[in-house]
């Protein structure tokens, strides 16, 4: 019996803590599922409060993408981010909603998201308006990012207090489970494994709550990399940006310039921001400037606008301005202005202008002096072949010889156009201008007079150039002869030589085509009249002059601007009215030694009459009057009307002592070709040509090739009988 008690107290005992324990266990384990609950709300407060700033994040990154790519697919993900937010805000407002000090939190959190929301939907409404520019320009500054930290700091804060709630909680969770386990092991094997699910539950919450704030933070970090990027983009952007803010009617107000801006100025956005234009710039600038921006504002439009600055760090620049104004509901109350600065590109298409037109105009000369020269040729040799048939008729020899004297200057005018249009035939050698030029001093002094000045200044260490010595001393005299026209009354001639780098900055701002280097500048300054600007710009065409007519063909300058650029220099003009002019030539440098002075060769001890020419030339007239001129000079002449037939006779066993060839002509075969070919056929006969204008058959980048002799037309019978007998004086009769 009372062991019965006893086993019945035992097992009553155990039955009561048995009950106890269950009892216990059912109270731990609902308390366990209270504290369970409580950090599920508390992760969900976590997790919708990073939601609201993620979708407001996304919201504002897709904003950007679609500012700066201008791909509307950005949209789509901004309106989802965006519509995503209301329904965080209120899910938020009802979690916190036991929790006064929160809710208060929770309140400002969601009015600092909606002034958010609405300055990121007044961006995409400009964009989705076409006003890119004006939306970057509300992105400038720092008031976006402000507003986005405060938002940041306010999240933060929330999600940092629920972090400790979160803390607290678990901490009072995992006491209870270890109560729990503890009863769970003394009781039954069901509040152990109730204990183990318990645990395991709350693992994978924590883990899920921490990849939680991996994805989070790895989401701030592309945000960050993305701020940066933008930020770079703005910083890097080589348009000058400047935002105005309008106050009142005519008060306007620098906002922000982006620091393209201030490189431009050399200044600083500190030292503008908030000062009105008319307190930066001179009154009657900024006057023009308010004009034009009230102008901009009536219109509500973008104005494109182009100027020429002339008072910049760099010197004038050529700005295109396009600037817009921001409508804030139904009137303007800022500008945006993007600034261009195109200089180099207007200077680049004056400067093709300018050589598509001298090009033209030089392809125009030169085919007028090929084929005049052809006829001065023909005029010329025939006026030259009635000399002995007048001789003893003075009146019929002085006219002849009026004839000659206007050939002769059709000649001269024909050779200038020439130079012009670069197509004469140079002879360039090493020389050192400052000997040339000493040689000239006495000749110059003749010419202009005794009532002006020659003065020649001449830099120490002088540099060798490469140039044709005779067009040279033609340029000078041609330069010299314009100065004294300008120098009625008399006056100085300054000849001045020195050595001259050209950089690039000089290269872009000359307004022409030149290549930067080491040069020799030739300078001829005058104390003259001096000219205008719109003188100054047509000064090289040919036949422009100012002179009175009858005083001059308006050839000069162009012959010496049509040499300089044929050798590859370079040149300018200084004028101005009442002041004098300075012409300047560059010349290139050479490094090699000056060109030795060559003897004349000797001239030929046999009789023309054992000599016999063989004359191609396409022109009838002119290769009969040259048959006729070689005929009266002694020469036999044979005649071949193109290359082809010069080589049949060649090869049918002509016998002939030296080929007068014209350089242009028609047929299949080139004159270089036929050239090759005589000299593999008679390389004893030399080949002497003739041209009125040159192409690129014997002549490349102005200069003769190697070993080619040439006698330009028109010639005179004197000057072809003497290049004849100085190539045959080596040559043994045929």
């Amino acid at each position: 019996m009372g062991f019965k008690r006893v086993i019945a107290a035992a097992i009553a005992l155990a039955l009561l803590v048995a009950g106890l324990g269950v009892f216990l266990v059912i109270n731990q384990v609902g308390t366990l599922g209270g504290e369970r609950a409580w950090v599920n709300h508390t992760r969900l407060v976590i997790e919708t409060a990073q939601n609201l700033f993620g979708s407001l994040q996304t919201a504002e990154d897709s904003q950007r993408g679609y500012l700066i790519s201008h791909d509307t697919g950005y949209l789509d993900i901004y309106r989802r981010a965006d519509a995503a937010i209301p329904g965080e805000e209120s899910r938020l407002v009802g979690l916190v909603a036991d929790n006064p000090a929160e809710t208060a939190r929770v309140r400002a959190l969601i009015a600092a998201v909606g002034a958010r929301r609405a300055r990121i939907a007044q961006l995409v409404r400009l964009c989705e308006a076409g006003d890119f520019a004006g939306a970057q320009v509300l992105t400038l500054g720092s008031a976006g990012r402000t507003q986005m930290e405060d938002i940041r700091a306010r999240s933060s804060g929330i999600v940092g207090l629920e972090n400790d709630l979160l803390a607290r909680r678990v901490r009072n969770a995992l006491q209870t489970q270890d109560l729990t386990l503890t009863i769970a092991l003394a009781v039954s094997l069901l509040a152990l494994l109730t204990l183990t699910l318990g645990a395991i539950l709350l693992a994978r919450a924590n883990r899920r709550q921490q990849l939680a704030i991996d994805e989070a933070r790895a989401a701030e970090s592309a945000r960050e990399a993305s701020n940066a990027l933008t930020e770079a983009i703005f910083t890097n952007s080589p348009d000058y940006l400047i935002v105005f803010n309008v106050e009142g009617d005519d008060r306007f107000v620098v906002a922000d310039i982006n620091p393209a801006f201030e490189k431009a100025l050399r200044i600083s956005a500190a030292q503008v921001r908030g000062r009105a234009v008319r307190d930066l710039l001179p009154k009657a600038i900024a006057d023009r400037l308010t004009t034009h921006y009230k102008r901009v504002l009536a219109r509500g439009a973008p104005v494109i606008s182009r100027d020429t600055i002339p008072q910049l760090p760099d010197g004038p620049r050529i700005w295109e301005t396009i600037l817009a104004p921001v409508q804030d509901g139904a009137s303007a109350n800022r500008l945006i202005g993007t600034v261009r600065d195109i200089t180099d590109r207007v200077r680049g298409e004056e400067r093709l202008r300018e050589a598509q037109r001298m090009e033209a105009i030089g392809q125009l000369t030169g085919g007028v002096a090929h084929d005049f020269n052809n006829l001065l040729q023909v005029i010329r040799g025939n006026l030259e072949l009635l000399q002995s048939r007048v001789e003893g008729d003075e009146r019929a020899m002085a006219r002849l010889k009026n004839a000659m004297f206007g050939a002769d200057r059709a000649a001269q005018l024909t050779r200038q156009l020439l130079a012009f249009a670069r197509r004469q035939p140079l002879a360039p050698k090493v020389v050192n201008l400052s000997r040339l030029v000493s040689d000239m001093a006495d000749l110059l002094r003749r010419t202009l007079g005794e009532a002006i000045e020659v003065e020649t200044v001449v830099a120490g260490g002088l540099w060798n150039t490469i140039a044709d010595p005779a067009q040279v001393e033609s340029a000078l005299l041609n330069l010299a002869l314009n100065a004294r026209d300008a120098m009625p009354s008399g006056g100085r001639l300054t000849i001045e030589i020195t050595n001259a780098v050209l950089d690039e900055a000089y290269a872009r701002s000359a307004g022409v085509e030149v290549a930067p280097g080491q040069y020799v500048l030739l300078a001829v300054s005058d104390t003259g009249e001096g000219m205008s600007g719109a003188t100054k710009a047509r000064v090289f065409e040919p036949f422009f002059t100012t002179k009175a007519e009858g005083k001059g063909t308006g050839l000069g300058l162009s012959m010496v601007y049509g040499f300089v650029k044929q050798s590859n220099g370079h040149i300018q003009i200084y004028s101005e009215l009442g002041l004098g002019t300075t012409v300047k030539i560059y010349l290139p440098r050479s490094r090699q030694a000056e060109t030795a002075a060559v003897a004349e060769p000797a001239e030929d001890r046999v009789g023309p009459e054992s000599r016999t020419i063989l004359v191609v030339e396409d022109d009838a007239a002119v290769r009969a009057a040259t048959v006729a001129t070689l005929e009266e000079l002694g020469y036999g002449a044979l005649e071949a009307a193109d290359a082809q037939s010069a080589l049949d006779l060649v090869e049918g066993g002509a016998r002939f002592d030296l080929v007068f060839s014209d350089v242009v002509m028609p047929g299949p075969l080139r004159t270089r070709d036929f050239a090759q070919r005589m000299r593999v056929l008679r390389p004893a006969a030399p080949i002497l040509f003739t041209s009125g204008y040159t192409d690129n058959a014997i002549i490349h980048q102005g200069r003769l090739d190697e070993g080619v002799n040439l006698i330009s037309k028109p010639y005179a019978k004197a000057e072809l009988a003497q290049r004849l007998s100085q190539l045959l004086a080596a040559q043994p009769a045929a």
